[in-house]
C-alpha cells in the first residue's frame, strides 16, 4: 500500500503530460478555424461589389469547408431520417444545404460592420467549444456566440452554433419536427415543404 500513492501520483502526471498538449493543440486548432471562418464571411460581406448570388456562392464554399452539414442536416431531421431511403436523404440533404444557404446569405444581408472576435475556447466532449462575441453596433452590445466543433475526417468542423446560449441545430430540428407532423409525417413531405421555403426566399 505505501507504494500505491507515489504510483498513482506518476501515473497522473503521465496522463496529464499524454493529454495537455492534445487538448491544448485541439483548443488552438478549433480557435483557428473560426476565426479564419469568420474573417473570410466578413469580407465577402464587407464586399459591396458583390451581389446576392455571388455571395450566396461564396458563402456555400465557406459552409461547406466549416460545416459538418451531412451530419447537421441527419440530425436535424431528426426521426425522419430514419424513414428516409437512399435517395430521400441525398435530396434531402442538396435541399437543407440550399436551405441553410439561402436563410443566412439573406439575413447576413444587413451587414452593418458587425465583427467576431474569438475569446477563448474549451474541451467539449470529444471536441472543442469555441467562444466568439460579435459586436453589435447599432445597440452598442456584443453577442455570445460558441461553436461546437468535432472532427470530420481529419479537420474540425463545426456541428453547431449557440447565439446566447440557444441551439441553431436544437431550434432547426424542432421547427422539421412540426413542418414533418403538418405534412403527414412523410418525408416527401418535409421535401416538398423545403422546396417551397426555398422558392419563397429566392424572390426576396
Amino acid at each position: 500500500m505505501k507504494h500505491l500513492f507515489p504510483r498513482l501520483i506518476s501515473a497522473l502526471f503521465l496522463l496529464a503530460l499524454a493529454t495537455g498538449p492534445a487538448a491544448a493543440d485541439i483548443r488552438e486548432d478549433g480557435k483557428a478555424v473560426v476565426q479564419k471562418m469568420a474573417d473570410e464571411v466578413v469580407s465577402v460581406l464587407a464586399n459591396k461589389g458583390l451581389n446576392r448570388a455571388a455571395k450566396e456562392a461564396r458563402f456555400r464554399q465557406v459552409l461547406g469547408q466549416n460545416f459538418d452539414m451531412g451530419t447537421i442536416g441527419a440530425w436535424v431531421m431528426g426521426t425522419a431520417w430514419k424513414q428516409a431511403t437512399a435517395q430521400q436523404r441525398a435530396e434531402y440533404l442538396r435541399l437543407f444545404e440550399n436551405y441553410v444557404v439561402k436563410v443566412y446569405t439573406g439575413q447576413l444581408l444587413n451587414y452593418s460592420g458587425e465583427k467576431v472576435t474569438v475569446t477563448g475556447a474549451e474541451e467539449d466532449g470529444d471536441g472543442v467549444a469555441v467562444l466568439t462575441s460579435v459586436s453589435d453596433p447599432k445597440n452598442d452590445r456584443a453577442i455570445p456566440l460558441k461553436w461546437r466543433l468535432r472532427k470530420a475526417g481529419n479537420q474540425l468542423k463545426v456541428r453547431d452554433v449557440l447565439v446566447e446560449n440557444i441551439s441553431m441545430s436544437q431550434t432547426q430540428r424542432r421547427e422539421f419536427a412540426a413542418v414533418f407532423q403538418q405534412r403527414g409525417g412523410t418525408v416527401d413531405g418535409l421535401i416538398t415543404a423545403l422546396r417551397e421555403k426555398i422558392a419563397e426566399l429566392d424572390k426576396q
